[in-house]
Parts: structure tokens; sequence; C-alpha cells
């Protein structure tokens, strides 16, 4: 059992914490009682991915809707925004694999990659449906996902992040490739693990501060504050000093690999790291010490 409310109360206190929603007016109404049955770590993923879509393409300034409430049968939630809208030649197919519009919605804001198609597949594995409405270019866009609604438990779990009721090390991934962010998520997210992502050095120390993950997977080459400051960061506070580093890097020379390793890294990999070879080395770190 699932409540759908915790988990998009959860998410939202996430993104707040990170600061990515400084700019924007965003309403939380996160009605009780929403329950379904379902994977707590994919169903975070799908509302993560829906609320980074509604900040992504929502200028600063505008309003996003986050809403979760019962219809009948269903579990219902919104995430609706203000943003650049979809035009009518793109929303029949905004969850297709690596669809981008012409216009608004285009490969310089990292297009529409494979966020939406895998929210379809997740929701759908978990019996429910999604769908995107607009009236068009710049009206803004709400998305919506049904569930079918289960029975509360005869004593509902303590209130906590349940994506993290998981024996496998929760991971926290730093990349600013959008699609191979969203890809790697997805792959590590069907191998058990809870994950969750940002797109550049600075997003990532925060969220890494806001909620502590297991270990942290960083791109060297990041915008703003590279993958050796973000380790250094990460090592000079007391709160995440313990995280396990693992450097994701198109460079394997020796002295590579010495910059990697005296920034604090515990691991260097070289890009493009294979799934085996980065679960291996997820498995061969050392549980992290008392955080």
């Amino acid at each position: 059992p699932v409540e759908m409310s915790q988990l998009m109360r959860g998410c939202y206190e996430t993104f707040r914490a990170t600061g990515r929603m400084l700019d924007y007016t965003v309403n939380l109404d996160a009605n009780p009682d929403c329950w379904v049955e379902g994977d707590a770590t994919r169903l975070e993923q799908v509302i993560s991915n829906l609320i980074d879509n509604a900040l992504k393409y929502t200028p600063p300034g505008g309003r996003i809707e986050l809403v979760t409430r019962v219809d009948g049968e269903d579990t219902v939630l919104t995430v609706r925004d203000t943003g650049v809208g979809i035009g009518a030649e793109l929303l029949p197919h905004v969850f297709d694999v690596f669809v981008q519009g012409t216009s608004s919605i285009d490969r310089s804001q990292g297009g529409l990659g494979i966020g939406l198609s895998l929210v379809r597949r997740l929701v759908e594995l978990h019996g429910g449906s999604v769908s995107a409405l607009s009236d068009g270019a710049g009206t803004g866009s709400t998305f919506m996902i049904r569930l079918p609604r289960s029975a509360a438990p005869e004593k509902a779990a303590p209130e906590k992040n349940q994506a993290q009721d998981y024996n496998k090390p929760s991971v926290l991934l730093i990349e600013d490739n959008d699609d191979g962010r969203e890809m790697m998520a997805m792959m590590l997210t069907t191998h058990g693990y809870p994950v969750r992502h940002a797109a550049d050095g600075v997003q990532g120390v925060d969220l890494a501060a806001a909620d502590v993950p297991d270990v942290a997977l960083v791109d060297i080459g990041l915008p703003g504050i590279d993958g050796y400051e973000v380790a250094r960061r990460l090592r000079s506070a007391q709160q995440t000093r313990n995280i396990r580093l693992i450097a994701l890097t198109g460079y394997g020379q020796e002295e590579d690999h010495r910059r990697v390793m005296e920034a604090g890294f515990d691991v260097h990999l070289v890009k493009p790291v294979q799934m085996e070879a980065l679960i291996d080395a997820i498995s061969r770190l050392p549980a992290a010490s008392a955080k």
C-alpha cells in the first residue's frame, strides 16, 4: 500500500529543499487517504519526472499546482503549470521516446527525452493511465495520472520516505545530460536502487545535503561547479562527508585517475559505463560509516 499524498508531499519537499521552486508559485493540495497498491520508488519517480518537467518548461514567475485526490474508484494526481504549453501537433506524441517540439520545446532545453515515456510505462504497469492536456503554445500544460484506488491498510506504516525501504543503497545521480541522466536513472531503478538525480553540481550538493544518499554518481564535466568541486564540497561538510562517491568521466589516463582520487572520490569509471560495471562498482563499495 502506498499513500500518494504522502509521496507527493515528499517529492515537493525535496524539490523545495534544493531551491528549484524559489522562482515559482507552487501550490500543493495533497488530500489524504489516496491509497494505491504499488512500488513507492517507481511512483516517486513518476511524480518527480512530472514536477521536473513542469519546472523545466515554466518560465520563472509561473505557477505550478500539485494535486492528489480521490475520484470514485481512482486515485488521481495532477501536475498543472502555466508554462510554454504543448502545440497541437506535439500533444498526441508527448509520451513517445525522444519527442521534441520545433519551437517552444527544443533540444536546447533538453527536449522531452525519455522522462514522459518512462512515466507512461510505469503508470501502465500499475494498471493506471496518464494524459496530457494543453490548449496550445503559451497556455500551460496539465498532466493527469489515474491509478486504481485501494483501501487503506488496517494499520498505516509510520510516515517516512517509502522509497528508502530497500536493502540496496540509495543513489544520487549528478549528470547534466538530460537523456543520459534519465536513462541511467531508469536503469538503476529497474535494478532496485532508490534513485534521485540532479542536473548540475550546485543542485546535486544541495540535494545531497537535504536527503543524504548512500552513493553519489558524479559526472566530472558539470556546468557551474565541476565534479571535482562537487566531491570536495561533499567531503568537507560533516553531513555528507561519508557518502560513497563514484566519478563518471570521459577520460581514463593515469593523471585523470589521480585527480579524481585526490578530489575525494572512491571509484573512477570511464564513460561509456556499462550498467553491469556500474552495479558491480556500487556493490563493491564499503558501507558508509555513521552519518
